[in-house]
């Protein structure tokens, strides 16, 4: 089914691609050996790279810049190089509707009213849009956990139907406080880990910490509000278990008063921070809530098909540098800093 979502937007805050530090990207990077058994199987020295384009040039200190949409195909990589040596190139497909498994959990902020102004409607025609090879799980940030109330499924009526209204929303009992705390709580325990397949999480939230022990943002020690403590470990579990994370802006019009800690910034800078160190996406547009998610979602699903998965043939053990050249001028290739040789998914603990 192809997803029948408004065109293509192109001005959006993209992943910046600082270094935090190879230290940080050795935790917060990793990618997904491929093996096992079966026609479809692959030898066990071979590792899936997942690619994606980017603009070829940002200027210095601009936050914003112009996706690159269009599909990345083999021949705009000029090179994959791990451990500083070349490696080749065995298979190639995209991340949509290609060869390899894609599990995509959705999580909804337990304390956002989502739903009661047809966003449903625009999240049920995003799962109607999936290909066959996306898998789909439901739940909801409580209380610094994930809780997932539908498990993975091709059944797009079977998510479509679990979605629902969160109920009392306005008691503090139930107030997340932090959702990068849901986000490592997902990662130590992603619902039926399979190794053969990618990892995405799509977080409706507003992205504000709140209750934490240190300020939003962060100390003077920290790095201040682009290196939060609590977002930037939640990058490392994240790329730990190999999961590309897409924060999707969305803060309710009414907030109670226990909920006013923090600003609409304060969440999207948390939002590009988590993203910048993971592969993934921000998703919002300005300061305010969307009032349809429908242009913002149809930008995840571009973002989605802009992207690929390099199969490369390499042997060795341990942790790798990973380089990736472009073959052309206008885009680059964005890929994890590193990879594990080796590694598999985490198993659910």
């Amino acid at each position: 089914m192809t997803l029948q979502f408004l065109s293509e937007m192109t001005i959006h805050p993209r992943p910046r691609l600082r270094r935090f530090g190879r230290r940080l990207a050795a935790a917060a990077c990793v990618l997904l050996l491929l093996s096992g058994a079966g026609a479809e199987a692959v030898a066990q020295d071979t590792t899936a790279v997942v690619l994606r384009p980017v603009p070829a040039k940002t200027k210095k200190g601009q936050k914003h810049a112009a996706l690159v949409l269009t599909p990345l195909v083999q021949s705009d990589v000029a090179e994959i190089k791990i451990g500083g040596k070349p490696v080749p190139i065995v298979a190639w497909t995209p991340l949509l509707k290609g060869t390899y498994g894609l599990q995509l959990v959705l999580l909804i902020d337990s304390m956002e009213q989502i739903g009661i102004n047809e966003q449903f409607d625009d999240i049920k025609k995003l799962f109607d849009g999936m290909p066959p090879n996306v898998e789909i799980a439901v739940g909801y940030l409580l209380q610094g956990k994930a809780k997932i109330t539908q498990g993975f499924t091709t059944d797009r009526k079977l998510v479509g139907d679990a979605l629902h209204v969160p109920q009392d929303t306005a008691m503090a009992k139930n107030d997340n406080g932090n959702p990068y705390a849901c986000l490592r709580d997902l990662a130590a325990h992603w619902p039926n880990p399979d190794p053969k397949k990618l990892r995405a999480v799509l977080m409706i939230t507003d992205g504000i910490i709140r209750n934490n022990q240190t300020p939003q943002g962060g100390d003077a020690n920290s790095g201040g509000d682009q290196q939060d403590p609590d977002v930037v470990s939640a990058a490392a579990a994240l790329g730990r278990a190999g999961i590309m994370p897409f924060p999707f802006y969305y803060l309710d019009p009414v907030i109670p008063q226990n909920r006013s800690e923090g600003g609409p910034l304060d969440g999207q800078n948390n939002f590009d921070l988590l993203a910048s160190t993971t592969q993934g996406q921000a998703l919002y547009e300005g300061q305010f809530a969307p009032g349809s998610f429908f242009p913002l979602l149809n930008r995840f699903y571009d973002v989605l098909q802009s992207m690929a998965v390099a199969t490369v043939s390499v042997k060795g053990s341990g942790f790798k540098v990973i380089d990736v050249k472009s073959s052309r001028d206008d885009i680059g290739v964005m890929a994890a800093d590193g990879v594990t040789i080796g590694n598999v998914l985490a198993s659910k603990k």
